[in-house]
């Protein structure tokens, strides 16, 4: 009887040895899959799966509904985040994200459109620029993970009040045409008619001399209402190097002692009004003969921002630097017989077409105009 009782306790003890050591393994395996489990999400792996069978059924899958749940979790973050950027990015207004040392944290596609730059990683690079009148800058303070950072909101106001000026100035040509017209047209037409019914050799020449002003009078405010008659731009695909050679035919004729060169890629499109965009290019290039140019090269492109420009250099005679901001200005010219209305018809036409006109420079060698699409 006592060594039944001794062989008892000792199976009773073995079994339970047997049994801890089981669940000792268990507890160890599910540790390991717990750690496996937070090891994979901190590397960001999302793609391991656990068997969800056996006698560890219920923990793997427990274990693989976390994994699922901090995935979606992650993903619907990463859906917030791409939402938010496109929304910084489809604004105008450049935005800069500035940590205590200088250093961009993050800006959006307007802010390096604006400064033009391709890569900005610190503000000492654009703090001269930020600077100038060219911006209007609103600056906030804000703490991300713990650390103050500064927001600079920034736009260009110079594209803005060139906006508003060519508009007012389009405004008032057509109030001022209209009243001239409608005042000058009745004094030309009766003075045509009394001069052929007046034998007095005098009065006779006097309202000829009165027709004749009052006929100049009208071609030369005709002349300006062209201003405000700029048709709405009927875009489409065009290549732009048969389009640049028959620029390049037209200017010939105009003037046929400039040498004319070209270099673009075959195969560059362009969406825009292939007749206006023909009336801003042949007015850069009429200018650069009156300019006294021998040499004018044309070259067109895509930019990194799948922008097609188009450059026309010449070596005519630069634009003094007191004058180059006023040169787009309705009615400024430096001709004798100049009406100052091409270059700003020219970048009335560009801003129809949703594109820009810009003189990027004029020296003693060269003078580049630029149109952006």
């Amino acid at each position: 009887m006592y060594y039944i009782v001794i062989i008892a306790i000792l199976t009773i003890t073995a079994l339970f040895s047997i049994i801890c050591l089981w669940l000792h393994r268990r507890y160890r395996r599910t540790i390991g899959k717990v750690t496996f489990l937070f090891n994979a999400i901190d590397n960001l792996d999302f793609s391991f799966h656990f068997p969800e069978k056996g006698h560890d059924r219920i923990i793997n899958e427990s274990l693989n509904r976390i994994r699922r749940i901090i995935e979606k979790a992650r993903h619907d973050m990463m859906e917030r985040e791409r939402y938010y950027e496109n929304i910084i990015n489809a604004v105008s207004t450049g935005i800069l994200v500035v940590d205590e040392r200088g250093s961009v944290l993050q800006h959006n596609e307007a802010a390096l459109r604006l400064l033009s730059k391709d890569i900005l990683t610190y503000e000492s690079q654009v703090e001269e620029k930020l600077a100038s009148e060219d911006f209007s800058l609103r600056e906030t303070t804000a703490v991300l993970h713990g650390k103050k950072v500064r927001i600079i909101a920034f736009s260009d106001i110079r594209s803005e009040l060139e906006s508003r000026e060519l508009e007012s100035w389009t405004k008032l040509i057509r109030v001022l045409t209209h009243e001239i017209m409608n005042n000058v047209t009745p004094i030309t037409s009766l003075s045509e008619t009394l001069s052929q019914k007046v034998e007095d050799p005098e009065i006779k020449e006097g309202l000829e001399v009165i027709h004749s002003t009052g006929r100049q009078l009208l071609s030369f405010v005709d002349n300006y209402r062209r201003m405000s008659l700029i048709p709405t731009p009927q875009p489409k695909l065009f290549y732009v190097k048969p389009f640049l050679e028959r620029m390049m035919a037209i200017c010939m004729e105009y003037s046929g002692k400039v040498t004319i060169t070209l270099s673009l890629p075959d195969d560059l499109l362009l969406y825009a009004d292939e007749s206006l965009t023909a009336h801003v290019v042949t007015n850069i290039m009429k200018n650069a003969v009156e300019a006294d140019a021998t040499e004018i090269a044309l070259s067109a492109y895509s930019d990194d921002d799948d922008a097609v420009c188009i450059d026309i250099t010449n070596n005519g005679k630069a634009i003094p630097a007191d004058e180059e901001k006023q040169i787009f200005v309705p009615f400024f010219t430096t001709k004798a017989a100049g009406n100052g209305i091409g270059l700003s018809v020219s970048q009335q036409i560009m801003k129809l077409s949703g594109g820009t006109i810009e003189l990027i420079g004029s020296s003693s060698y060269s003078t580049l105009f630029r149109l952006k699409f």
